[in-house]
């Protein structure tokens, strides 16, 4: 189940993944395949940030929207 606790994991996982990746930076000769996976994974994790929060939103603003003042025949 998608909640917001899970979005605010993967927050915090993109951010942790997005430091680690400008600590490494690009002149580590023996460090450079970790910042590829590192950065590959921030991707991932800021992809998935974007679909999931869009998702959240769209549930949100489809539940809201009851049909107010209409009466069943």
């Amino acid at each position: 189940m998608l909640t917001a606790k899970t979005l605010k994991y993967l927050a915090a996982v993109t951010a942790v993944l997005f430091a680690v990746g400008a600590l490494i930076g690009e002149d580590r000769d023996f460090l450079w395949i970790v910042d590829d996976i590192v950065f590959v994974g921030f991707i991932i994790c800021a992809i998935l940030l974007i679909v999931l929060s869009a998702t959240v939103l769209v549930r949100h603003l489809s539940s809201s929207k009851s049909p107010e003042g209409s009466t069943a025949d």
